[in-house]
C-alpha cells in the first residue's frame, strides 16, 4: 500500500501572474462523471478567466474533483491543447511518478473504496468538499508496475466495451429524434402546418405539492416514491427508495398522485426534462408538474414533443426566474403543440417500440459490463 501523495508529484505548477495569453480552461463542471472524461474545454483570454483558473495540466494528468455537485468526478487528460491548459482549483491534479501507472491510478480514483473514503471526509453543509491533501492521503494498493499496467489494460477493455454500448444507445436515441422530425417536422416552427393547440386544451396541468405539505419527517424508506426533476433521467423515472412517503401521507396528497400515462415534467432547473409514468404508486414532487393528456394526444408522442431540443429551447424562453428557471401552470398551459391524427401518433409510437426493444438488448449487455467492472475494481482496489 502507498499514499497517493507518495506516487504523485508533490506540487503542481500554477499559471504565472505575468501570463497574458489565451488558455483552454477545464471548469469544475467539465467532466462527465458517468463517462469519466472531459467533455468541455473553454477557450478564453486569461484576463476573462475566473479566479479558479490556476492549475497547469498536461496529458497524462488525472483530475479528481474535490467539490460538490461533482465530488469524485474523475478524468484523465489525454490530448494536447492549442493554448495553455489550465484546470480549476476545484480539482486535485495527480501527476504520477515513475513507480505508478497513471491509468491504474485513474481507475483507482473511480473505485468504490476511494469514493467512500472521500465522501466520508467531505465537509461543508451546502457544498461538501475535500481538500487535495485529503485526496493525496488516501492509500492505494501498489503492486509492481507491470501488474498495474496489466490491471489497467483489463479495465480499459471493459471500459471500451461500456463506451461502445453507450454510444449505441445514444445513436438509437438520435434515431428516434431524427425520425420524429422527418415525419412531423420541427414542433416549434411547424413548417408542415399541423393544427396547433395549447397544452391546456389537450391536457390537465397540475403543479406539484408546495414544500409546506412535505417535511423531512415525512420521508421514509420503501414507501411511495416522489418524482422530482433529479429523478427524471434521459426520459425515464429513476426513483430514490430513500425519498418516499407512507401510505397515509400518500393518501393525504391524493391530488398529486401520478397515474399511469401521466407525463411528469420538471418545472425547475433543466427545462423539458420529462417522462411518462408507467407504474402506480408514485407521487409528484415539489419541483415537478403533472401533465395528464386527454384522448387527443398520446403520452409518449407528447413526451417526444416536449423533449425535442427546439421545444426545450422554447420552454426555456418562457420560463421565469433569475437564479433558477421555473415553470408554473399558466406558462405550461399556454405552450402550443402540433395536434396530429391519433393514428399518426401511434405509428410513431410503434416505431419507438421497435427501437426500445433494440435498446433493451444493448442495455442488458451494458448492465452486465458495468457489473463486471465494479467486481474487478472491488477485486483490485478493495
Amino acid at each position: 500500500m502507498a499514499r497517493l501523495g507518495d506516487v504523485c508529484e508533490k506540487k503542481v505548477d500554477t499559471i504565472k501572474a505575468t501570463y497574458k495569453g489565451d488558455i483552454d480552461y477545464i471548469d469544475i463542471s467539465s467532466i462527465d462523471n458517468q463517462r469519466k472524461e472531459i467533455t468541455q474545454i473553454q477557450s478564453m483570454s486569461i484576463v476573462d478567466a475566473p479566479s479558479r483558473a490556476k492549475q497547469l495540466v498536461f496529458p497524462g494528468d488525472i483530475l479528481v474533483s474535490t467539490v460538490r455537485p461533482n465530488l469524485n468526478a474523475v478524468a484523465l487528460v489525454t490530448e494536447n491543447s492549442d493554448n495553455t491548459l489550465v484546470a480549476s482549483t476545484g480539482y486535485c491534479v495527480l501527476r504520477c511518478l515513475p513507480n505508478a501507472d497513471n491509468k491504474y491510478v485513474f481507475y483507482f480514483c473511480q473505485s468504490p473504496a476511494f469514493i467512500e473514503k472521500m465522501v466520508s471526509q467531505a465537509t461543508g453543509a451546502s457544498y461538501p468538499a475535500v481538500t487535495s491533501a485529503i485526496v493525496k492521503e488516501c492509500t492505494i494498493p501498489l503492486p509492481s508496475l507491470e501488474e498495474q499496467r496489466r490491471i489497467a489494460a483489463l479495465l480499459d477493455k471493459v471500459s471500451d466495451l461500456i463506451a461502445k454500448r453507450r454510444a449505441q444507445l445514444d445513436k438509437l436515441d438520435l434515431l428516434v429524434k431524427s425520425r420524429f422530425v422527418e415525419m412531423f417536422g420541427d414542433p416549434v416552427s411547424n413548417e408542415k402546418n399541423w393544427p396547433m393547440v395549447t397544452l391546456g386544451d389537450i391536457a390537465e396541468i397540475r403543479i406539484g405539492p408546495f414544500g409546506s405539505l412535505l417535511h423531512q419527517e415525512d420521508y421514509i424508506t420503501g414507501g411511495h416514491a416522489l418524482v422530482n426533476p433529479s429523478h427524471i433521467i434521459e426520459g425515464q423515472i429513476c426513483i430514490d427508495e430513500k425519498l418516499t412517503v407512507s401510505d397515509k401521507k400518500y393518501d393525504e396528497l391524493s391530488a398529486y398522485q401520478l397515474k399511469i400515462d401521466d407525463i411528469v415534467l420538471g418545472r425547475r432547473g433543466e427545462m423539458g426534462r420529462c417522462a411518462v409514468v408507467h407504474q402506480e404508486g408514485l407521487l409528484c414532487g415539489t419541483g415537478s408538474m403533472i401533465i395528464r393528456p386527454n384522448t387527443q394526444m398520446r403520452p409518449y408522442f407528447l413526451q417526444n414533443i416536449i423533449s425535442n431540443p427546439a421545444y426545450k429551447k422554447n420552454i426555456e424562453d418562457k420560463a421565469v426566474g433569475v437564479t433558477m428557471m421555473n415553470l408554473n401552470v399558466p406558462i405550461v398551459s399556454a405552450l402550443t403543440v402540433p395536434l396530429l391524427p391519433v393514428h399518426m401518433q401511434e405509428q410513431f409510437i410503434d416505431f419507438m417500440g421497435r427501437v426500445s426493444k433494440s435498446k433493451l438488448t444493448i442495455q442488458q449487455s451494458l448492465d452486465k459490463l458495468e457489473t463486471l467492472k465494479k467486481a474487478l475494481m472491488q477485486q483490485y482496489f478493495g
